[in-house]
């Protein structure tokens, strides 16, 4: 059974309040979601979206084998100057008290060729470290419902981590707000880690492609990104999930795909 502040989250969305150009950082603790509107200029966006396309034309971006939407970036990418844009730093600024970094940075996308829907998640259970984080999703291009657009659950963040990674069952209320925002290249959407999110089929097959960097305290062990103050921790955890791991969820389902290729390689 779940119950849930359903009229009040039906009404902040109604009110629109979570859809500002600058944020509300209490509304973002309630709704655990906002979108701030004209955060990057038009030169910023080209300088980023063409370093998109040019690293996607030579190879230096590939999307994630077995995702449906991940591209990862690596530290040597243009994209990663994102974390120094002026326009950026400003909006990190206003997370843990100024003292913020990160621990990747990556690209979502979907395209004429990358339509698949995306099931209903939360990304908690997929990161190492505490639970108070916060992806910042950054258009590149226009994203919206039509093209596959983020579709968030406000508020489903209180639930907290639900002990496991997966497709979430159709749970909430019937009536239970879903948040599919409009967005331009510029404007960001904020989203905690614990929110329950998806994302539909891009049914008119136009580009439509987040930059996404996973903030939080500059001092969690897997901050490999520092934004905005000075890491003093001692600790630290770089490893990989099959350096950390010797028999994860994710390895045993990686050694049964390679079961079945084999299998279906016999036939």
């Amino acid at each position: 059974m779940i119950t849930a502040p359903v009229e009040e989250m039906i009404d902040l969305i109604k009110q629109e309040r979570h859809i500002e150009e600058s944020l509300d950082i209490d509304l973002l603790k309630k709704t655990g979601c906002f979108v701030l509107k004209n955060v990057l200029s038009k030169k910023t966006i080209q300088k980023y979206y063409s370093a998109y396309q040019e690293e996607t034309k030579t190879g230096q971006l590939k999307r994630t084998q077995h995702h449906i939407t991940e591209i990862k970036v690596t530290e040597s990418s243009l994209l990663v100057n994102i974390l120094k844009e002026p326009e950026f730093v400003a909006v990190a600024n206003k997370f843990f008290h100024s003292q913020v970094g990160a621990d990747f940075v990556r690209v979502v996308k979907k395209d004429a060729i990358d339509t698949a829907a995306v099931f209903l998640h939360q990304d908690t259970g997929y990161q190492i470290g505490s639970f108070e984080r916060y992806s910042l999703f950054i258009a590149l291009t226009e994203c919206s419902p039509a093209n596959g657009g983020l579709a968030l659950y406000p508020g489903t963040h209180h639930f907290g981590y639900l002990g496991d990674a997966g497709e979430i069952n159709d749970v909430l209320p019937a009536d239970y707000p879903l948040l599919e925002p409009d967005l331009k290249a510029g404007d960001i959407i904020i989203m905690h880690s614990a929110v329950w999110h998806k994302s539909a089929q891009n049914r008119i097959g136009t580009e439509r492609v987040y930059l996404e960097v996973h903030l939080q305290h500059i001092d969690e062990p897997t901050t490999k990104f520092e934004i905005c103050g000075e890491k003093t921790s001692p600790w630290s955890l770089t490893l990989s999930p099959n350096e950390l791991f010797k028999s994860s969820r994710t390895q045993k389902l990686q050694g049964l795909y390679k079961e079945l290729n084999s299998y279906k390689s016999q036939k």
